[in-house]
């Protein structure tokens, strides 16, 4: 499993508190980051030899769903390995080469960053503050029986806002990679 991308202790300094509690804060802490990468849909974390499996679209060019693409293993067309020269690839997940309409294609490659981005971390550490201040004020529904409690994600500030999004959009891709 990857390092988180912010500690307690940022997120304490993060929120100017005095004290903080280190496991609740590690929690909301991978609970921000989780949120960050459903609405990116990237893993954002370094991924080494990823297998993935695209459908040829008859054209030169296919894209890599995950990216930044630090390295391609290898490709294979319908069960045959291709050689490196029958195709390249750049770190922004275009794969160029010669993909036949409806081929199977399979790609190993290495994505994601080794070093978190700070305007990544930056939005994590406002995702968790915002749910650290708001989780107890949240409350959208609660039960008696069997005692059953449900958050509003808009209020527990785990939904990411239009200025975070567009902050993040560098590290999103289209919806043509899926």
């Amino acid at each position: 499993m990857a390092d988180p991308w912010a500690t307690p202790e940022e997120l304490r300094l993060h929120l100017r508190l005095p004290v903080i509690d280190a496991e609740e804060a590690a929690v909301i802490i991978a609970t921000a980051e989780r949120t960050v990468r459903g609405d990116l849909e990237q893993t954002i974390d370094a991924v080494a030899g990823d297998v993935i499996g695209l459908v040829g679209n008859g054209r030169q060019v296919i894209n890599l769903p995950e990216m930044p693409v630090t390295l391609v293993s290898s490709v294979t067309v319908d069960g045959t390995l291709l050689g490196t020269g029958a195709w390249r690839a750049n770190r922004y997940g275009i794969l160029t080469g010669r993909w036949p309409l409806d081929a199977d294609i399979s790609v190993v490659y290495d994505h994601g960053y080794a070093v978190i981005p700070e305007q990544v971390k930056a939005v994590c550490l406002q995702v968790a503050g915002r749910a650290w201040v708001h989780a107890r004020s949240a409350v959208a529904a609660e039960s008696l029986g069997d005692r059953s409690v449900t958050y509003d994600k808009e209020r527990t500030g785990e939904a990411l806002t239009a200025y975070e999004l567009r902050r993040l959009a560098r590290y999103a891709r289209g919806p043509e990679s899926r």
